[in-house]
């Protein structure tokens, strides 16, 4: 039986006989047995007792306060006892802070997670808030006491000296790490509290390049492994440099997951969007205690900016969500960049570790390790001058022991530092002297060779560069080298820690550390741009041939191509590569296939870069005029796509003004009408209407039929969203007969200009029309929709099914955005089933679309369904997840729906279901909630007015009459 050991003060005694009160159900049940100190029998020796409670304890929960943290015993008896059981026995010791108190500032408790997660003392929070958060306590102690030291499984664990193997384990994706280190104690033993505590369910450790941390986890690792990995039931690591790090590099987290949810056991692992998967995935991990290892996810972030540090794969981003939020294992990361997407979920479910470079003792160790000859003194002033930068001091060492027999005083030999220290600095300096040193050696030309790639290096790839004729300056070495002093200058190499080891699943992969690869690539190209155009020029036609299709039908078999992009870029070979390989094999031309196809948004914007001079302003100057602009278009299209407004409409306006000098109508109209969009999302409305109304000026100049009905449907919507609805209807029926005209089997607006037609039409609630419409539009799009438009029409399908669920209730203007009144009125169970699946599939349409712009709105529609029906978790759920969308892509009217709707949750968890009522009417309203209403509506009212958005006029004067304190 497991013993439940309780540390408090005796001012919180009343908290004390609370939390008891919970945990007695478990004791009364056999589960576990508490321990207080008023449980010592009167006349007992307590010492001895104490002392005996503290040894046995199982689980520790202690109960902070202001009173807690200034008791003498406590902090001089118990709690460095419960600390070292915590570090050797593995003892879990759950700080539960119940009064208002400095907690943070106590290097040894803020180490730990704590409960409530949200930090909040449970004094200040509501009765029965205090009393759920007991209960949920009780409730994961019962859930820890089968994996817990004194439990039944412990104690055989215990007799048989080991925990049992994991069932699964593979770690050969993780990069290999010879060497020895040195100084990491603390973060090793915050390795051990992140994994024995329950709480942490992700450990992200964030430093420069060369910092080291890779291999103070591979470390962890080894010290893991020799304890059968302490009760893992799965092991699974990977690392993200194996596919890329340079600034162009096209990685997704495809292969990843693809690899995981087959290892995990998934049924089918091609099934699903992208983010779907990423949840699919977090569940599979969560059935066991999982141990999940994610190596140098910078790759997978967006570098300095406005959305640095954040994900690029919507994969990615669904996983790690869903693990921060519950799992009974633990998921380390490493990275560059803090995960800007779990940042709400810091110092609660999540710690953060910045890594500190070496210290003095520490980079002496390490220097001493490689054979460097000096006194204590000497090596402390290295250290301290390459400021204790572990991939530096390697280097270092394996320099001066191989050119100046290990003596540290002929560092003053080596450069000076060049570089900001970001930038690995340090280790370059040692870089530049291997260069001078390996002058005219095979070993000089393959870190050349190196610098070409963003990824490991295929031997396939590496055969291209070496064959006949040399490239001046980079392979000349290469030539007529035997096979024998080809392996002898590799083996040389890594002796030399300048290439990483050799891998045996891939002997011919060649491998090395970031900053190596990015130090040799900036000398090369700077240095012999000849050569790295040539080599490139290599790259660019072994890559755009290796595909086994002309036209690959998945991104798995399109990967070549994008590489072949960035390599045809770097060869100065801009037009041939744009009308080669991205028009006709990436986008098939205007069939944009691989984006509205395959979603490939982020893998497309990487491409799209190659060809920018500095995105995204200026295109390479080496591209035709018309190309410039079609690159500037995309370009914003697609940032657009992907949320990142605040960058899209500096592409689309030069884009635009480079057509207008051309006196080309056409494309100005598509960019106006874009712009008009943009305008719309990020909460501009008198700005979007301008625009439209220029879009439509250009398109009747320009004569084409299509844009003369596409940009009528734009400036319809941008209308419709200032409110001017009948001025937005006549502009949708002018778009209608327009396209008629040339289009005469399509009596529907279709695509996006259907869509927002019917947003139109339900927001004055004529379901029956949108459901003709939707229905026809959805079976024309079998022959050629995009995967956004599916989704979109799906959105349309879902929410005129809602309100036709509703049977004869009466409903006001706002009925398709959930104010129904008379909710439960003649509902139709079909039409229920059949509006949440559209919406569901419209979510994940849009998902797997990579449509970010739009995805808030099929959110807002599910969660408002979800709220009408009670499911009030899942409609804060997708209410969240809406709501950093439109924070991260600085979506105005995103924004405003948020708040709306958060007031219309809070006013159904309250009770009102009939937007009839009143506060008044309530008995007892929960005041809390009302004052979250209250500020959501007018936070929203504030939104709405400042940028014109005067459709959500009605919403915001029904919602106000709600919350009147009087009828």
């Amino acid at each position: 039986m497991s013993k439940i050991f309780i540390s408090y003060s005796h001012q919180d005694k009343g908290w004390k006989d609370r939390l008891v009160k919970q945990l007695g159900v478990l004791e009364m049940g056999g589960d576990l047995e508490i321990w207080v100190d008023s449980r010592i029998k009167a006349g007992a020796d307590w010492e001895p007792e104490l002392e005996k409670a503290l040894n046995e304890a199982a689980i520790a929960i202690l109960l902070i306060s202001a009173d807690f943290l200034t008791s003498d015993f406590i902090l001089k008896k118990e709690v460095p006892s419960l600390l070292k059981h915590r570090r050797e026995k593995g003892v879990r010791v759950i700080p539960l802070i119940i009064e208002p108190c400095p907690w943070q500032k106590i290097k040894w408790l803020s180490a730990i997670q704590v409960l409530p997660t949200d930090g909040h003392p449970l004094s200040t929070k509501a009765e029965h808030e205090a009393d759920t958060a007991l209960t949920a306590l009780a409730e994961e102690i019962h859930g820890l006491i089968s994996q817990t030291p004194g439990s039944t499984a412990a104690a055989t664990a215990t007799a048989t000296q080991e925990y049992l193997f994991p069932d699964k384990i593979t770690l050969s994706k993780l990069p290999t790490t010879g060497h020895e280190i040195f100084g990491r104690e603390k973060e090793l033993e915050l390795l051990d509290d992140a994994w024995a505590t329950p709480h942490t369910h992700i450990l992200s450790f964030v430093a420069w390049g060369g910092v080291g941390k890779t291999a103070l986890v591979n470390e962890w690792l080894t010290q893991m492994e020799e304890d059968n990995y302490r009760g893992a039931e799965r092991v699974y690591g990977w690392s993200f440099y194996s596919q890329g790090t340079g600034e162009e590099r096209q990685v997704s987290a495809d292969e990843f997951i693809n690899h995981a949810l087959q290892w995990f056991g998934d049924e089918d692992h091609t099934q699903g969007s992208p983010w779907d998967k990423g949840v699919r995935l977090a569940g599979l991990i969560r059935k066991q205690r999982t141990l999940l290892i994610l190596d140098g996810l910078e790759p997978l972030q967006y570098s300095p900016g406005e959305m640095q540090g954040r994900l690029k794969d919507q994969g990615m981003q669904a996983l790690l969500k869903e693990l921060a939020r519950s799992q009974p294992g633990l998921c380390i990361i490493s990275t560059r960049e803090g995960v800007e997407d779990i940042e709400h979920t810091v110092n609660k479910t999540t710690q953060r570790i910045h890594l500190e470079h070496l210290s003095q003792e520490a980079g002496t160790q390490l220097l001493k390790s490689l054979a460097v000859k000096g006194t204590e003194k000497e090596l402390k002033a290295a250290t301290k001058e390459f400021e204790g930068h572990a991939l530096a001091l390697t280097l270092l060492g394996s320099y001066l022991k191989t050119v100046h027999d290990g003596e540290i005083r002929k560092r003053d030999r080596i450069p000076r530092l060049t570089k900001a220290k970001k930038q690995g600095g340090h280790a370059r300096r040692v870089m530049e002297s291997y260069e001078t040193w390996l002058k005219d050696t095979p070993e000089l030309n393959i870190l050349y060779l190196m610098g070409l790639f963003d990824r490991p290096a295929s031997g396939g790839a590496i055969a291209v560069l070496r064959k006949e004729p040399a490239i001046k300056g980079l392979t000349n070495e290469l030539q007529q080298l035997t096979e024998d002093d080809w392996l002898f200058a590799l083996e040389n190499l890594r002796e030399l820690r300048l290439l990483a080891a050799k891998e045996a699943a891939r002997p011919d992969t060649l491998d090395c550390h970031p900053l190596v690869r990015e130090h040799f690539a900036e000398e090369l190209r700077e240095n012999n741009p000849q050569a790295w155009q040539e080599a490139h020029s290599r790259l660019y036609e072994y890559y755009k041939n290796l595909p086994e299709k002309e036209l690959p039908d998945t991104l798995e078999e399109m990967e070549p191509l994008f590489a072949a992009v960035a390599h045809g870029c770097q060869a100065e070979r801009q037009q041939e590569t744009l009308d080669d390989v991205f028009w006709e094999r990436i986008y098939r031309g205007n069939k944009k296939y691989s984006v509205k196809k395959l979603g490939a948004f982020g893998v497309g914007l990487a491409a799209i870069s190659s060809f920018f001079e500095t995105p995204w302003r200026q295109p390479v100057f080496q591209l035709q005029d018309s190309d410039k602009a079609f690159l500037l278009n995309e370009a914003g299209f697609t940032l657009r796509a992907l949320g990142r407004l605040s960058e899209a409409s500096e592409p689309i306006q030069a884009g635009l003004d480079n057509y207008i000098q051309q006196k080309n109508w056409e494309y100005a109209a598509i960019l106006t009408g874009n712009l008009s969009e943009l305008y719309l999302t990020i909460g501009e409305v008198g700005s979007a209407v301008k625009a439209a109304l220029q879009s439509v000026e250009f398109a009747d100049r320009s004569g084409d039929e299509f844009q003369k009905h596409n940009q009528r449907e734009k400036l319809g919507n941008a209308l419709h969203q200032s409110g001017k609805d009948s001025e937005a209807r006549r502009l949708f029926r002018d778009a209608e007969s327009i396209q008629k005209k040339s289009q005469p089997t399509y009596n529907y607006l279709y695509s996006m200009g259907g869509f927002v037609y019917c947003d139109l039409l339900l927001s004055r609630g004529e379901y029956r029309e949108v459901l003709i419409r939707a229905k026809q539009t959805l079976e024309w799009g079998k022959s050629g929709y995009a995967l956004h438009d599916f989704a979109l029409d799906n959105l349309s399908l879902g929410r005129a099914h809602w309100l036709q669920a509703a049977g004869s209730a009466e409903f006001n203007l706002s009925a398709s955005e959930g104010l129904i009144t008379g909710a439960t009125q003649k509902q139709n169970p079909a039409d229920l089933t059949s509006t949440e699946e559209y919406l569901q599939r419209a979510v994940a349409g849009l998902r797997e679309a990579g449509r970010q712009d739009y995805l808030p709105r099929a959110l807002f529609a599910q969660a408002a369904f979800y709220r009408w029906q009670g499911e009030f978790a899942s409609a804060a759920s997708d209410l969240q997840e809406a709501r950093e969308i439109a924070e991260r892509g600085e979506m105005g009217l995103h924004l405003a729906d948020y708040h709306l709707e958060a007031c219309r949750l809070r006013l159904a968890q309250l009770g009102i279901s009939d937007f009839g009522m009143r506060i008044s009417d309530l008995e007892n309203a929960d005041a809390k909630l009302v004052e979250e209403a209250k500020e959501h509506l007018e936070t929203a009212a504030k939104m709405i007015d400042k940028m014109g958005y005067h459709r959500r006029d009605p919403e915001v004067e029904a919602l106000r009459k709600v919350l009147e304190e009087s009828k």
